[in-house]
């Protein structure tokens, strides 16, 4: 009976040490392995990021790491990809390449980004002009519960938590962000317009709607049927006889005269609006049955 030939590679045809496991896979190159982790650490942060940081976070030198992201950065650049490393604000991060932008545009325009709701709309104003603020006072204002507005807002970082209510139940207060202010264009709240711009206009304080006028002249107009003048004229006291004197004291007796036509308007309107239907002050008769 033949044998066969054993298929397994011979340990010195392959270049592995005896003991050790043929099928381990090869060892990463460290340079691959130190720009993998750069990128991965560049396309996550969400700030600029300086390169004591990574160097902290990559174990190795800050003169190494700078040197790679530069040539990470100029690769990108190079290859005219959508995104491009750039130095900002003291550190590394990804953006957006300015060759994308008109694809950006008209992705924005379309709408995919999710606008607000116009109820997460009405709860980010409640809370942009009356921060801190908690979730029961922004209810008590719009009348609903605004719980879901809230949520929508945290998650997007238009909103926080930033206190704590000292009184019973410690109820979370909510305020803006700075993400608010850069969507705004803004440096501070301060900027932005006085909330009292945009309220409606009270109505009079001393005026009556028309309904109301209608009734006071009907029931002025009964009163006046039977013990008032014929006309407004005859309110004003009987003129006196004239005097001789000087111009100012010509004028105080007129001032007196017409402050004593208004306070005998004044009691003629009070005393119709308390007048109720077959009331004697209003000259109608009540009805016999």
């Amino acid at each position: 009976m033949s044998t066969h030939a054993s298929r397994t590679p011979d340990a010195a045809a392959t270049g592995a040490t005896p003991g050790s496991d043929p099928e381990a896979p090869n060892a990463p190159d460290p340079r691959r392995a130190l720009r993998a982790g750069l990128e991965a650490l560049l396309f996550l942060t969400e700030e600029p990021i300086g390169v004591a940081v990574l160097a902290e976070v990559l174990e190795q030198p800050e003169e190494t790491v700078l040197a790679e992201v530069e040539a990470l950065a100029a690769d990108y650049a190079a290859a005219a990809r959508g995104i491009e490393i750039r130095h900002s604000a003291g550190g590394w991060r990804m953006y957006s390449a300015a060759l994308a932008r008109p694809v950006l545009e008209r992705w924005a325009l379309a709408g995919r980004t999710g606008r607000l709701t116009q109820a997460a709309l009405e709860t980010l104003a409640i809370i942009t002009y009356k921060q801190p603020i908690s979730r029961q006072a922004i209810g008590d204002i719009r009348g609903v519960n605004p719980d879901g507005a809230v949520r929508s807002l945290v998650a997007r970082g238009l909103v926080a938590e930033v206190a704590r209510d000292p009184g019973p139940g410690q109820a979370v207060l909510y305020g803006t962000t700075r993400l608010l202010l850069e969507r705004l264009g803004i440096d501070d709240l301060e900027e932005l317009p006085e909330l009292t711009d945009f309220l409606p206009e009270p109505p009079a304080p001393d005026e009556p709607e028309l309904h109301a006028l209608r009734e006071i002249r009907r029931r002025l107009s009964a009163a006046g049927a039977a013990s008032a003048p014929e006309s407004d004229d005859d309110l004003l006291p009987p003129p006196a006889a004239p005097t001789r004197g000087d111009d100012g004291s010509d004028m105080e007796q007129l001032t007196d005269r017409l402050d004593q036509a208004a306070r005998n308007a004044v009691e003629r309107l009070r005393a119709a609006v308390a007048a109720g239907p077959g009331d004697p002050r209003t000259g109608e008769e009540p009805d016999d049955g």
